[in-house]
């Protein structure tokens, strides 16, 4: 599972919380954690200031409250344990699977399924309100059910026709995974 890690885990860029207009870059590789930050000044004979540059690695960033509680102040709770998390080896997969096994996954679920799943991150959301994920899913679902109908089973020799079926499911509904 671990082929599925990118570089760069996770990538986050904000503004300082008010009054001040210092802009944080924050970045999580593999090994590291490398924080940037720019103060942003309007007075016109402020000296120059270049960059505030923290790279520290993971095991070291588990170990600074310090810097722990700077991050909390502009980025916030939830992203500071997310980071945490990453920090521990804790990593979100199903974020970083490719849209194609996402895609096959979800065929077997029904729709009020899907709308929950949406409603999970923002890239789900994306990838569910789009047209083509809902043709592909059609064409999974046909392929699935054209499959289930020229099913032939050993014992009875006879060509079972599911459609007959008082339970028969319909396209966007949940895909039955056995045939008993």
């Amino acid at each position: 599972m671990t082929s599925l890690l990118q570089e760069k885990l996770c990538e986050i860029q904000t503004q300082a919380p008010p009054p001040s207009k210092d802009v944080h870059h924050l970045t999580v590789t593999k090994n590291e954690v490398l924080w940037k930050s720019w103060k942003i000044s309007f007075r016109p004979r402020q000296e120059w200031t270049f960059p505030r540059e923290v790279k520290k690695l993971h095991k070291d960033f588990l170990l600074d409250e310090q810097l722990h509680k700077q991050l909390q102040n502009i980025f916030g709770k939830t992203t500071l344990d997310y980071i945490l998390n990453l920090c521990q080896g804790h990593y979100d997969f199903l974020v970083r699977m490719p849209d194609s096994l996402i895609i096959r996954i979800l065929s077997f679920l029904n729709t009020d399924d899907i709308r929950q799943f949406s409603k999970t991150c923002k890239r789900f959301q994306q990838l569910c309100n789009t047209e083509e994920f809902w043709e592909r899913m059609k064409r999974l679902q046909d392929k699935d059910t054209h499959d289930v109908k020229t099913t032939q089973f050993p014992s009875f020799k006879k060509t079972m026709n599911y459609r007959q079926r008082p339970g028969y499911l319909t396209l966007i509904q949940r895909r039955q995974t056995t045939f008993f």
